[in-house]
């Protein structure tokens, strides 16, 4: 009867043993996950911002240069690189 009982307790203290490395790693895998998503949507956010911005600054040129505004002055301006505001004159 002694060696059931060992044996029983020993099957216990391995389940619990299981159970407790399954909650760690279970609590580790959503807290990883959480994080990816948090750096995740900071990055498309900039990345959002940084497209915006430059969509804006375009739209901005191309008005600059339907005024009469020379390549240089709307690159200056906009801070858009000289060549892509010659592109823009050119379309």
């Amino acid at each position: 009867m002694k060696q059931v009982e060992e044996r029983y307790i020993s099957f216990e203290t391995s389940k619990m043993a299981y159970r407790d490395i399954k909650n760690s790693v279970d609590t580790a895998k959503r807290e990883g996950i959480e994080i990816g998503m948090e750096k995740g949507m900071k990055k498309g956010r900039e990345e959002g911002r940084a497209e915006g911005k430059h969509e804006a600054n375009t739209e901005t040129a191309q008005r600059l240069l339907a005024m009469g505004l020379s390549a240089e002055q709307v690159a200056k301006a906009t801070q858009l690189p000289l060549e892509i505001i010659k592109n823009l004159s050119s379309s």
